[in-house]
């Protein structure tokens, strides 16, 4: 069984990464050439060429998985049949399941893969990509934001910026309000700028004037100092960006912050963010629920094997990513629940390997 394991798993392996390289090469081309008339105008040099490039690998891997899983698991179950070893296999009494087990196996190894390479590579990659054609192409970085206003999760404060510079993590025109326990207002801070510090984990506000209520005698007092660090605000850079363009360049633990935060500050708002997290987190599942459409596909063809294993196999899974599509823009417009935009599809794809069968039974 090890013998049959390891067979099963390099035959599908080493045509996946093949498939793999080959799609990644040719989605790297195709924005190489797309942007390769902005590269001219603005006469960035090859070295900055290939680094854009090269920043584009991770994203473009993250493309092209699913699909080359679907690919490899069908090529070889179509083989197994085109050569006859599926009967040798059946006729050594080893069930169809148990050679379809590594196949599974691989398919979750896939999934956990492809999450990891989002989370570790494929998001750092994305931000920096996006800052170098900032640099390149004299634009602002599309994170900056304005007028921003939030509020801790404790009730401690409120924090406005009237501007944020995402570059450089910096606030700028900082007002905070100071709240006691019971909500009322104890102080407040008005800073020309505030800094994050990385090793404390909270803003460092500078130029600050800093006024106090002392609500029995009913007096105000203030002073001023050119570092504020005396309470901990801890607000993270990330919720002071500007994310109507994307929400999935946040670290999962920022995103869930901000997602449970704009519930009940803009619902309209977190309906999408909400919609994009999911479809963040699940969109790692395709390469396992594409391989499972190919271990599902029947492969008892007469002629041609690998020709209507191939169509059969892409047609699912053109139907997969047009459901996806679809369910995706009705989570959007608060149609459907957010987690629904990535569920309904996999529900439907689960349910077309029975539809066959039917089919083929009748």
């Amino acid at each position: 069984m090890r013998l049959l394991d390891r067979y099963v798993l390099w035959s599908i392996l080493k045509v996946t990464l093949v498939t793999l390289a080959l799609c990644t090469l040719m989605l790297v081309g195709v924005d190489l050439f797309t942007n390769l008339d902005s590269y001219l105008q603005n006469d960035v040099s090859w070295g900055q060429i290939l680094r854009m490039s090269g920043l584009y690998i991770p994203q473009a891997m993250l493309i092209v998985i699913g699909p080359a899983a679907l690919f490899s698991t069908t090529y070889f179950l179509s083989m197994l049949q085109a050569n006859n070893e599926m009967i040798s296999l059946l006729n050594a009494g080893i069930p169809y399941r148990r050679i379809l087990a590594p196949c599974l196996i691989l398919a979750l190894l896939f999934s956990i893969g492809q999450f990891a390479l989002n989370e570790t590579f494929g998001i750092k990659c994305e931000v920096r990509r996006e800052v170098l054609s900032d640099e390149l192409f004299g634009q602002r970085s599309s994170y900056d934001n304005r007028n921003v206003t939030l509020s801790d999760v404790n009730g401690g404060f409120v924090i406005h910026a009237a501007r944020y510079r995402a570059q450089e993590r910096r606030i700028i025109d900082v007002v905070v309000v100071l709240r006691d326990d019971a909500g009322a207002i104890r102080g407040r801070v008005d800073a020309s700028r505030g800094d994050w510090d990385e090793v404390l984990g909270s803003w460092v506000l500078k130029d600050a004037t800093v006024y106090l209520l002392d609500r029995q005698g009913n007096e105000v007092s203030s002073y001023y100092t050119p570092v504020f660090d005396d309470i901990v605000i801890d607000v993270e850079p990330e919720l002071f960006r500007n994310l109507s363009a994307d929400i999935k360049t946040m670290d999962l633990d920022t995103a869930v912050r901000y997602l449970r935060r704009m519930k009940y500050l803009e619902p309209s708002r977190w309906v999408v963010y909400s919609t994009e997290f999911w479809e963040r987190v699940l969109g790692c599942v395709s390469p396992f629920i594409l391989m499972l459409i190919a271990c599902s596909i029947n492969y008892r063809f007469k002629k041609n094997v690998l020709l209507f294993s191939i169509i059969s196999s892409l047609c699912v899974a053109v139907v997969y990513y047009v459901v996806q599509m679809l369910t995706l823009i009705l989570a959007k417009q608060g149609v459907i629940p957010p987690v629904f935009g990535m569920l309904i599809p996999m529900i439907v794809v689960f349910l077309l390997p029975l539809l066959e069968s039917r089919l083929l039974l009748a």
